[in-house]
């Protein structure tokens, strides 16, 4: 599946707002999309205030994200490069990890020109 390569500077919420998906330090520094470095399968993400009603529903807020879609042809240092998938598919590409039933998080804002497979 092709998509568009993710990088640090893409601006990214958990499906319950107000959370915002941070990538706190890049595994990778050399390869880049504009000023920002591409995200890799190696890159951690974390969730900051995830709007999920614990207290309402007995389990916890979003706390990270686990990528589900990985370049199969572009690599970086010798990790895949993490896609966004363009148009958007009916597969998410990625889920927020803490809540039942898993949410996919959403890309707000991203480059539109480097595409990948």
């Amino acid at each position: 599946m092709s998509g568009l390569l993710l990088h640090h500077g893409a601006l990214m919420t958990c499906a319950h707002p107000p959370g915002l998906v941070t990538i706190p330090a890049p595994v990778q520094r050399r390869v880049l999309v504009g000023p920002h470095p591409v995200a890799t399968s190696a890159d951690t993400f974390h969730v900051a205030g995830c709007g999920f009603p614990a207290a309402t529903l007995g389990a916890p807020p979003c706390t990270s994200v686990t990528w589900l879609h990985t370049s199969t042809r572009v690599f970086v240092g010798g990790l895949p490069a993490l896609l966004q998938p363009f148009p958007p598919v009916g597969v998410a590409p990625a889920i927020c990890v803490g809540t039942p039933p898993p949410n996919p998080p959403m890309v707000q804002a991203t480059q539109l020109r480097v595409r990948g497979t």
